[in-house]
């Protein structure tokens, strides 16, 4: 067997995940780590809250996924480089997303219903497309609504 490219790290809740799933996918999960230690790079990069982590499809049916990192390994490794397991688990849900973000310390404090929290802001906002409601003829005159010269903001002279 060839020598290991990277060092190999892991959060402790992902191990815990490994354990946790059914027998047939945990092999291939630790088939696929083994084979990303030996330098296969079957892994994409993920996007938005998640971007530097990579997924790794663990199954044929692309049901369960690995999210990992590649890091700078720490000076007492041989290695330059480690790969960081973060989470494993299934796709469903974006289960094993959403647990490989709430491990990795969210900097903006997004709550767990984010997503749902987003559809209500995009509900209550307005379409472009919706008729213009102020066409059918606004409550205060045009000239109401607009500054007065004396209130409008002046340039300073240079």
């Amino acid at each position: 067997m060839s020598r290991a490219r990277f060092a190999f790290a892991a959060h402790p809740d992902a191990i815990a995940d490994l354990r946790e799933l059914p027998d047939s996918i945990r092999d291939l999960a630790l088939l696929e780590l083994q084979n990303l230690v030996h330098g296969s790079n079957d892994c994409l990069p993920l996007q938005g809250r998640l971007a530097g982590y990579h997924k790794v499809y663990v199954d044929p049916s692309v049901a369960y996924r690995m999210v990992i990192q590649f890091r700078q390994a720490p000076p007492t490794s041989t290695h330059k480089r480690e790969i960081y397991l973060v989470a494993a688990g299934s796709r469903h849900d974006y289960a094993v997303y959403r647990a490989a973000h709430q491990r990795t310390g969210p900097q903006q404090g997004v709550g767990a219903d984010s997503a749902a929290e987003a559809r209500v802001r995009a509900a209550r906002s307005r379409s472009v497309l919706a008729p213009d409601r102020t066409a059918a003829g606004p409550t205060t005159s045009p000239l109401a609504a607009a500054p007065s010269p004396a209130a409008a903001p002046r340039k300073a002279s240079q």
